[in-house]
């Protein structure tokens, strides 16, 4: 049987590319090392920063104004006209020294009275007694004569307290700050005689943040500048409890000396809270990512260099860095590639001051 010639040619062909393939499977079909190792990807490769726990201190800056702790206005508690003004405007008062006196009128008078009303009411008790021991009068009369001698004896009282009022006087050690009266004034009862300032201690108060002011507190070490160009340290004394409705803040009291009485009320002033020491990591803000959840964090590696995210939170910065919450101890976070690597993987690192050299 003949077979075309076009047939012969085709199976020759056929024949070749089998032999082909046979030969390069047996001889040249695995790759070399080299080629398998050039083939395979590269590990990625970040820069990291050892970043080591260190003692921070949160400071909160205020405004506010310097207040005086104690500032009363001493009130008349009787009526009279102003007869002296003893105290010096401005002068230091110690605690009841006179710094209005009223003309006293008919009250020494009727203080006078008061005291004879006692003494016969006495002299008339001590009688009753004597008779009644003797049996010439009854235990009736005899307290009939006490109640005598017991209202005498109050009014006696009466009369001493309203001469005394006076004499308006200084409720504490201060500094007579403003008289309200002049000599010949007539004073009702409740009308000014005087204000008087506490000289020491003295407050810088003002108002912080619902952010901030779960960082104070009682007993924080602060200091004070005032817009008349004295500084002064102090302790926080209150921290308020309850916002203000309207601006949402809380009051904050710094407690300052004023021994040698160089303050003033009403200062306007700015004073730093030094909140509680604690221990913190301080990284640079470029490190700062979010992971899926929109959680702020770092990536840091682990001894294996694989991958981890760790949730933080702000707590204080710096022009150097930012100090963040939430890490502990020694930690490797990645400065440099973390927004390209994901939880998990495994990468190839180089510390941040090898990548400098």
């Amino acid at each position: 049987m003949n077979v075309p010639q076009s047939v012969k040619l085709a199976g020759v062909i056929v024949a070749l590319i089998v032999l082909y393939f046979l030969v390069k499977g047996l001889f040249g079909g695995a790759p070399s090392s080299e080629e398998a190792q050039a083939a395979a990807p590269e590990e990625f490769t970040v820069i990291y920063q050892t970043v080591s726990p260190r003692d921070w201190r949160d400071e909160v800056t205020v405004r506010g104004r310097t207040e005086a702790d104690r500032k009363v206005i001493v009130r008349a508690e009787t009526s009279g006209a102003v007869a002296e003004t003893p105290a010096e405007l401005g002068a230091l008062v110690s605690t009841g020294e006179v710094l209005c006196r009223l003309n006293v009128d008919a009250r020494q008078a009727q203080l006078a009275e008061a005291r004879a009303a006692r003494a016969k009411a006495k002299l008339d008790y001590d009688a009753a007694v004597k008779l009644s021991e003797d049996g010439f009068r009854s235990e009736t009369a005899v307290a009939s004569a006490k109640a005598v001698l017991d209202q005498a004896a109050a009014q006696l009282e009466r009369a001493r307290t309203e001469l005394a009022k006076t004499e308006i006087k200084a409720p504490f050690d201060g500094v007579f700050d403003e008289r309200h009266v002049e000599l010949g004034d007539f004073m009702n009862v409740g009308d000014p005689c005087a204000t008087v300032i506490q000289r020491s201690p003295f407050l810088v108060v003002g108002a912080v943040s619902e952010r901030d002011v779960a960082k104070i507190r009682k007993g924080d070490r602060g200091r004070a500048r005032l817009a008349t160009g004295e500084s002064i340290d102090g302790v926080v004394r209150f921290v308020a409890t309850s916002a203000e409705p309207a601006t949402r803040t809380f009051d904050v009291e710094l407690e300052v000396p004023n021994e040698d009485g160089t303050l003033r009320d009403g200062v306007t002033a700015e004073f730093t809270v030094f909140a509680e020491e604690r221990s913190a990591h301080r990284t640079p803000r470029a490190a700062l990512v979010l992971n899926d959840e929109g959680d702020i964090g770092l990536r840091t590696l682990d001894e294996g260099n694989i991958v981890r995210f760790k949730p933080v939170r702000l707590i204080g910065e710096t022009p150097s860095g930012v100090w963040v919450a939430g890490l502990s101890g020694d930690v490797r976070v990645i400065t440099s590639g973390q927004l390209y690597v994901n939880e998990g993987q495994e990468v190839a690192a180089v510390e941040a001051d090898e990548a400098d050299s």
